[in-house]
């Protein structure tokens, strides 16, 4: 299942192949940019 990123604050827009991996870009994106919020959306449902 393919999973989607986008930060409210950033440009960051991408696809990740599974939940893990999509959750540890996100959590490494907010822990280096404390002030932006990753959403992580279900291509399939899309």
């Amino acid at each position: 299942m393919a999973y989607q990123l986008r930060c409210d604050s950033c440009d960051l827009d991408r696809e990740c192949t599974d939940w893990a991996e999509a959750n540890r870009y996100a959590s490494e994106h907010e822990a280096e940019y404390v002030d932006h919020w990753v959403s992580i959306y279900d291509l399939q449902e899309a």
